[in-house]
């Protein structure tokens, strides 16, 4: 029987999998109903200023960014993934082009922490200044 860090990596990687193919209902089957997701650095201008959502703002912002913002937009495999006790982080980038024809391809720092194999957290730390550079131009 898979322990329960098995069984916390494999939800975290079908977290990237139905980010990737923009599957909403797949991803709220991995939130906890009383999932948070928080964006930082502070110092970013958040969207709608909000830094911190609940599960369906959440999935309302992701629904939002893929449908308004981007052409395309997935993450890139991981480069560093560390696994602790109910915490997955992972250090990757993306690739994608927005409704402007921009390139997309933001730096994160991302932890997801779980309550058995349901995720209860994620935050998602960005590339300030890409991010700044990017909305200014």
């Amino acid at each position: 029987m898979a322990s329960i860090q098995t069984k916390q990596l494999e939800t975290a990687n079908a977290f990237l999998s139905r980010y990737n193919a923009h599957d909403v209902e797949g991803l709220a089957e991995l939130f906890a109903p009383g999932f948070t997701y928080e964006l930082f650095p502070a110092s970013l201008p958040a969207p709608e200023g909000k830094f911190k959502r609940n599960k369906e703002e959440t999935l309302g912002l992701f629904k939002h960014a893929w449908e308004e913002m981007f052409e395309t937009m997935v993450y890139l495999p991981p480069m560093d993934v560390i696994q602790g006790e109910d915490a997955v982080v992972w250090h990757l980038k993306s690739d994608g082009t927005m409704k402007n024809g921009k390139k997309y391809n933001n730096e994160y720092m991302i932890t997801l922490r779980f309550s058995g194999e349901r995720i209860v957290y994620m935050k998602e730390f960005v590339d300030t200044k890409y991010v700044v550079d990017l909305f200014a131009a």
